[in-house]
């Protein structure tokens, strides 16, 4: 296999990304693209291993600044998202959270516009995963991008913590036929492995025409963060998901 290209820093809609490929982006994009969303605090440089094995099974990958983070990361961040603020007003600081992730799953749609007019993403082969914000983002772009066929979200709620109307939980009907790979960890003290199992088990009956659409696979005995052993089972499975569900 012949050696993926250094990662190109670009803007693609106004949000700064990083391309990863091992053919010219687009020729990979034939294959698919996956947008890639880091987790809560960080930014695109990160899931590397991610990156670099989907990458090299083909795909062209798109690593996101999440609105707020990385290149754009708030000025005010150490104050609005300190350990004492979420201590002292956690509901306003989760609001922050929410407006964050929110704020990215919107931006979705321009950002794929822009990848299909340049050739870099085609009709069926686009695909989203995450870990753990990322993970979120990604239910939530589901919904908000039609052209999305397949989604890999990694320790990251469907449901929110605030009651907002448009947390995903509250819209199952709208997932079907999009193929689903859920990842939580039993143990996660950040993000409560019920809410994804449960979430699972609501969509179930939904995908009833196809259910090898649909999978949830549950770590025992782990944390949110998991072992760098269930990391490389994890992005293994996530490659395969996307080999499976978006190519021909």
């Amino acid at each position: 296999m012949r050696a993926r290209s250094v990662p190109v820093t670009t803007s693609i809609a106004g949000a700064p990304v990083l391309l990863t490929s091992v053919q010219a982006p687009e020729v990979a994009a034939r294959r698919g693209a996956v947008l890639v969303y880091h987790g809560f605090g960080g930014d695109k440089s990160q899931l590397g291993d991610l990156a670099g094995a989907l990458a090299d099974a083909g795909f062209l990958v798109v690593r996101v600044d999440a609105v707020g983070h990385g290149d754009r990361r708030r000025p005010d961040w150490d104050q609005v998202f300190s350990e004492q603020r979420w201590a002292e007003a956690e509901d306003e600081t989760e609001a922050e959270f929410l407006a964050l992730l929110t704020a990215t799953a919107a931006e979705v749609p321009a950002i794929v516009d822009e990848l299909v007019a340049s050739g870099r993403a085609h009709e069926g082969r686009l695909g989203i995963t995450g870990r753990s914000l990322g993970g979120e983002i990604s239910y939530a772009a589901v919904l908000a991008e039609p052209r999305i066929r397949a989604a890999a979200p990694m320790v990251g709620s469907p449901e929110w913590t605030l009651p907002w109307p448009d947390s995903p939980h509250r819209h199952p009907e709208r997932f079907y036929p999009v193929p689903i790979l859920a990842h939580g960890a039993e143990l996660d003290q950040f993000v409560p492995a019920r809410y994804i199992r449960d979430f699972h088990d609501r969509l179930t009956p939904l995908y009833a025409q196809g259910p090898d659409r649909l999978r949830y696979v549950e770590y025992p005995g782990v944390d949110h963060f998991l072992t760098p052993e269930l990391w490389r089972e994890t992005h293994q499975r996530v490659v395969a998901w996307f080999d499976r569900w978006l190519t021909p």
